[in-house]
C-alpha cells in the first residue's frame, strides 16, 4: 500500500505492505465414522487373541507338546505388540497440535536478508536521516597532514633570567597559568646570588672609594675658606666638588650591584601558557620561567612526507576536536628536513574556541592536478563489518541499501567518490553510523 501525504511543509510517501491476520482458532480434529470405535475394538481383540494363545501355550506344555506351546507363545507375544502399536497410534492421532500463528511486520528498523536496511519513515525522522544526490564535480585532491597547533611567533614570547639567583613573589603574587598579561606588567624578581669571592671584592672596592670620599672630602674643607679669600683658583674647589660627587655615585653602584632585583616583565600581550616558578625558588640563567601566547593568532605546524612542493597549495583545512572545519592559511614550508619530512606551517585566521596549544590535528592540503569525482560529506562514508569503505544509498522510501566506495581526501569535511556509485544516485549524507549500526 502506497499513501501520498501533502502537508505545507512538504510532500512525502509512506509505502508499506498489509498482511491480514487469521484469528487463532482451536485445533479440530476430524475423524472418519466409526473410526475410534473400530481401533478399540481391534485393540480388544488382539488382546483377547493373545490371552487365548497364552492358555493353549499353558496347555500344549502340559501335554508334552513343546512345539506347538512355542508356537502359541509367539503367537501371543505378537498380538500384544500389536495391540500397544495400535493403542500408541491411536493417542498421537487425536491430539494433533495447532499450526503457528503468522508473525506480523513491523514498522522496527531491521537489516534484511540481502543487506538492504528496512527503515520506517518515524524512524528515519527519529534518526533525522537525510540524503543528497551525487554530482560530479573537478577538484584538486588533498594531501593528509599530522600537523599540532602552536602559537604565533610574533604573538608569543618566553621569560629567562639573565643572571639567575633567587625568585622573589611580586605584590600580588606569582602569576598563574592562564592569567591574562599586558607588554610590561611586572612578573616576578629575582635576588642575585653572588659568590663569596664576588662578595669580598665588592667590600673591598666599596671601602677604597670611601676612602677616595673622604680625601676629597678633606681637600675640599681645606681649599673652600682659601677661595674665599682668593688665595686659591675657584676652579679647584670645582673640579673637587665634581669628583666628589662621582664618587658618591660609584659608591651606590657598587652597593646596588650587591642588593639589586632584576625585575622580569611580559614581553607580548597575551596569556600565561606555562609557569615553572615558586616562592624562593633558586634558578639558572636562561631557564624558561614563563611562556606567553595569545590565543587568537595560532600557527599549526605539519610534517609532509610527500612532496607537495614549495608553491602555495590551492587550499590547507583542518578538523577541530569538536567536529568543527577550522580554515587555514599557507605560510611556507622549510627546505629543511625534520625527521625526513618537510616542515609547512599555516596560520589560522580565526582560531576556534578550545583550540589549545601542542593539540594534534590532521592537516588537508589541497595539491596537485584536478580530478573529476562525485564529492560527498566525509559523514556519508562509514567503515563496514569486514572494514571497508561503504556509504548507504536511498534506494526505496524505506530501504537502504550499502556500497562499497573508493574515495580519496578533498579537506576536513569531503571527500571524492573515486568509483563505486553513478550520478544522481541519492547518499545519506547524515546519520548514517545510525543506519549502519541496525542489525
Amino acid at each position: 500500500m502506497i499513501f501520498s501525504i501533502n502537508a505545507s511543509r512538504g510532500n512525502d510517501l509512506l509505502v508499506d505492505s498489509f498482511i491480514p491476520r487469521a484469528e487463532a482458532r482451536p485445533a479440530e480434529h476430524k475423524h472418519e465414522p466409526g473410526w475410534l470405535l473400530s481401533n478399540r475394538a481391534s485393540i480388544a481383540a488382539s488382546a483377547l487373541a493373545a490371552l487365548g494363545f497364552g492358555g493353549l501355550f499353558a496347555y500344549w506344555r502340559r501335554r508334552g507338546r513343546f512345539m506347538a506351546a512355542s508356537t502359541s507363545a509367539v503367537m501371543a507375544g505378537a498380538l500384544v505388540i500389536l495391540a500397544a502399536i495400535m493403542f500408541g497410534e491411536g493417542r498421537t492421532n487425536a491430539t494433533q497440535p495447532s499450526p503457528p500463528d503468522v508473525p506480523a511486520l513491523s514498522d522496527a528498523p531491521r537489516r534484511l536478508q540481502d543487506g538492504t536496511v528496512f527503515a520506517a519513515k518515524p524512524t528515519q525522522r527519529l534518526l533525522e536521516v537525510r540524503t543528497a544526490a551525487a554530482e560530479p564535480q573537478t577538484i584538486h585532491p588533498a594531501v593528509t597532514l599530522i600537523g599540532r597547533v602552536m602559537a604565533d611567533p610574533n604573538r608569543s614570547s618566553i621569560v629567562q633570567s639573565i643572571y639567575g639567583g633567587r625568585v622573589v613573589p611580586g605584590d600580588d603574587g606569582i602569576p598563574r597559568i592562564g592569567q591574562s598579561v599586558r607588554k610590561g606588567d611586572l612578573l616576578i624578581r629575582i635576588e642575585p646570588h653572588l659568590p663569596i669571592a664576588d662578595r669580598t671584592t665588592i667590600l673591598e672596592k666599596v671601602g677604597e672609594i670611601e676612602q677616595l670620599i673622604a680625601i676629597t672630602d678633606n681637600k675640599l674643607r681645606r681649599l673652600r675658606p682659601l677661595a674665599e679669600r682668593g688665595a686659591v683658583p675657584q676652579g679647584q674647589v670645582n673640579d673637587l666638588e665634581s669628583e666628589l660627587e662621582g664618587l658618591r655615585a660609584r659608591r651606590e653602584t657598587v652597593r646596588n650591584s650587591r642588593t639589586g632585583f632584576e625585575e622580569l616583565r611580559a614581553s607580548t600581550d597575551g596569556i600565561i601558557t606555562a609557569a615553572k616558578v615558586a616562592p624562593g625558588q633558586v634558578i639558572q640563567p636562561q631557564d624558561v620561567l614563563f611562556q606567553i601566547a595569545d590565543p587568537s593568532s595560532l600557527w599549526v605546524e605539519a610534517l609532509a612526507y610527500d612532496e607537495i612542493g614549495l608553491k602555495q597549495p590551492e587550499a590547507a583545512t583542518a578538523m577541530a576536536p569538536n567536529g568543527q572545519q577550522i580554515a587555514l592559511s599557507f605560510v611556507g614550508t622549510s627546505r629543511a628536513l625534520r625527521q625526513h619530512a618537510s616542515v609547512v606551517q599555516f596560520a589560522i585566521p580565526e582560531p576556534p574556541a578550545g583550540l589549545n596549544i601542542g593539540q594534534p590535528l590532521n592537516v588537508m592540503v589541497q595539491t596537485g592536478a584536478p580530478v573529476s569525482g562525485l564529492v560527498v560529506p566525509r559523514n556519508a562514508v562509514v567503515r563496514s563489518g569486514n572494514g571497508e569503505n561503504i556509504v548507504w544509498l536511498h534506494t526505496e522510501p524505506e530501504r537502504f541499501e550499502p556500497r562499497p566506495v573508493r574515495v580519496a581526501p578533498v579537506d576536513a569535511a569531503r571527500v571524492i567518490v573515486a568509483a563505486g556509485i553513478n550520478e544522481g544516485e541519492h547518499v545519506v549524507v547524515r546519520g548514517t553510523d545510525l543506519i549502519n549500526q541496525i542489525r
